[in-house]
């Protein structure tokens, strides 16, 4: 949605806002009318007024029926057949191994950053680096 859609919906229930915010309305009314000032003036405020429009059930239930509908194709799954596997088995690449020096465990480590165990985890001590 873009600010221009937005701001223009806040300007067509301008005149309905304070009847929709209940206590405080001519106040809020009053921000949305500098934010609508400022949207004139060029300055990009679409964030902020939908913030505002939002924060009350009844507001948001207007905007939202007088913002253009847009289909939401952020979520959707990619079309079928765009996945394929890579050939083979994952073995894990040639990189930084850590062993126990008594017995045949090994650690290797696949992220740079990727912590490392203190030590053997049957106790025999601290693993050494291998490759």
């Amino acid at each position: 949605m873009r600010d221009e859609e937005i701001v223009a919906a806040a300007r067509a229930i301008r005149a309905e806002l304070p009847e929709l915010w209940v206590g405080d309305g001519a106040a809020r009314a009053a921000e949305v009318d500098a934010l609508l000032r400022c949207a004139a003036n060029g300055q990009r405020v679409g964030d902020r007024i939908l913030a505002l429009l939002t924060s009350d059930s009844a507001t948001r239930r207007e905007l939202r029926r007088r913002l253009p509908r847009e289909e939401d194709t952020y979520r959707q799954a990619p079309p079928l057949g765009s996945y394929s596997a890579l050939a083979g088995h994952g073995d894990p690449s040639k990189g930084v191994v850590y062993r126990c020096s008594v017995c045949d465990y090994s650690y290797p480590l696949f992220e740079v950053g990727e912590p490392v165990p203190e030590g053997c985890p049957d106790g025999h001590g601290p693993l050494v680096r291998v490759v």
